[in-house]
């Protein structure tokens, strides 16, 4: 298991609760644990999460696939032109 932090913006202590509870309730749905919140400003306050290292490869890979989509139609684009 590994620990990740997601930082929670908002300029009010209201906005970043209110951001809490649905990063919560997104990252929950993909097999993340809610740990702690660490209240620390605006733009510097976390939830730190536990997730299993199977779940973090999966959507590393996913975000390589877009990547790899993403510069094929840039190249196809560039070549039609």
């Amino acid at each position: 298991m590994a620990t990740k932090n997601i930082v929670i913006g908002g300029f009010s202590k209201e906005q970043r609760e209110k951001e809490l509870e649905k990063t919560k309730a997104k990252f929950e749905k993909k097999g993340y644990k809610f740990l702690k919140y660490e209240e620390n400003g605006a733009l510097k306050s976390v939830a730190v999460f536990e997730v299993d290292e199977a779940i973090l490869k999966k959507e590393k890979s996913m975000q390589l696939i877009v990547m790899g989509v993403g510069f094929l139609i840039i190249a196809a684009i560039l070549q039609f032109k």
